[in-house]
């Protein structure tokens, strides 16, 4: 029921998800008599079936508050189906703060995770997809070893997802000399260093895109500033580009409908549908908060993405990935149960 186009995406969305991976089911939670007419216009969906709700958490309500009294909430009653076992993944894109909130008071952390955060997925050179950026939005005030820890789920998850068997953790600054940063960058990097993992120290916001490093570290609020700047550059230059050629006249025209295929290209890079959501790292089970704009392409990204997440064992992972840097952490941090909220939106 969240997000700017629901429920009309979600439900196209998710007919589109179940077609493309028919050994799976789908469970739409929500007002089923707003849900059912759209699910009508696609009879070819079997493998989807709705969950009904009577409320909603809203977009401008407080999350851990609308969490705890709206028990029958579509996105509650989707943690609860998890943490029973009905169903491996959840996918939300309304209030990003709610699904975080949603996703700690009820599945709880993995144990000796300290602050669960926000993977944002970005484009580079090198690839769609390749950068993973945390936290993107869930923790604006961090310590540093919520930073480390950040790199260690990160790693964990690009490692485990993605295949990459030793990927590059950088901390975002603002110059790759080790005197730059700030005390809390420079205690994290300090102690991402002991990790084993391959840090490569200090990267820029230039580097993100660069295709050179696989996760980089972040608080929230800084994290979160990049990602929609980023959206908003991605945007722009869209825009200008179409502005342009509208201005140039017929020359200009020709030449974009000859460079058509790779405008295409360009925009599947840079489209925020095409990489599915961001995945809560650290909460106890699968949650992935798709996009507030999503289409219905985005929602069957998202919903595929929860899917693989699902399926690469990356709780056991994460678990032992955590248990290992407590080695070399400062402080040990209680674990599943555990029911602070978010920081930000």
């Amino acid at each position: 029921m969240g997000g700017d186009h629901a429920p009309s995406a979600t439900v196209e969305g998710g007919v589109l998800f179940a077609r493309e991976h028919p050994d799976h089911s789908l469970v739409l939670v929500g007002d089923r008599a707003l849900i059912e007419p759209l699910l009508a216009k696609h009879p070819t969906a079997p493998s989807v079936s709705v969950r009904h709700t009577t409320e909603v958490v809203g977009m401008d309500e407080h999350a851990g508050a609308a969490i705890r009294k709206k028990k029958d909430s579509s996105l509650r009653v989707c943690f609860e189906l998890a943490r029973d076992g009905e169903v491996g993944a959840v996918v939300s894109a309304g209030n990003s703060g709610a699904v975080m909130a949603g996703a700690l008071f009820v599945l709880g952390r993995i144990k000796g995770v300290e602050r669960p955060a926000i993977a944002a997925l970005f484009p580079a050179l090198k690839g769609p997809g390749r950068c993973l950026l945390l936290d993107a939005g869930a923790n604006v005030d961090c310590k540093p070893s919520q930073l480390a820890q950040f790199g260690v789920m990160g790693e964990t998850y690009v490692r485990v997802t993605r295949g990459v068997p030793r990927p590059r953790v950088g901390v975002l600054s603002n110059g790759e000399e080790d005197a730059k940063g700030t005390e809390l960058t420079r205690a994290a990097l300090a102690l991402l260093r002991q990790s084993g993992m391959h840090v490569l120290g200090y990267v820029e916001g230039k580097d993100i895109f660069s295709g050179e490093v696989d996760v980089v570290v972040t608080d929230g609020f800084t994290g979160n500033i990049v990602l929609k700047t980023s959206e908003g550059v991605a945007a722009g230059v869209t825009g200008l580009l179409r502005s342009a050629v509208e201005k140039a006249g017929l020359p200009a025209k020709v030449g974009a409908l000859l460079l058509k295929p790779t405008f295409a290209g360009l925009k599947k890079v840079v489209d925020y549908a095409e990489y599915g959501g961001a995945p809560l790292l650290g909460v106890d089970g699968v949650g992935v908060i798709a996009h507030g704009r999503s289409n219905p392409r985005a929602i069957q990204n998202a919903l595929a993405a929860a899917l693989h997440t699902a399926q690469a064992s990356l709780r056991e992972e994460l678990t032992a990935a955590v248990g290992r840097a407590e080695s070399w952490l400062p402080t040990r941090v209680r674990g599943k149960g555990a029911t602070e909220e978010p920081l930000s939106e």
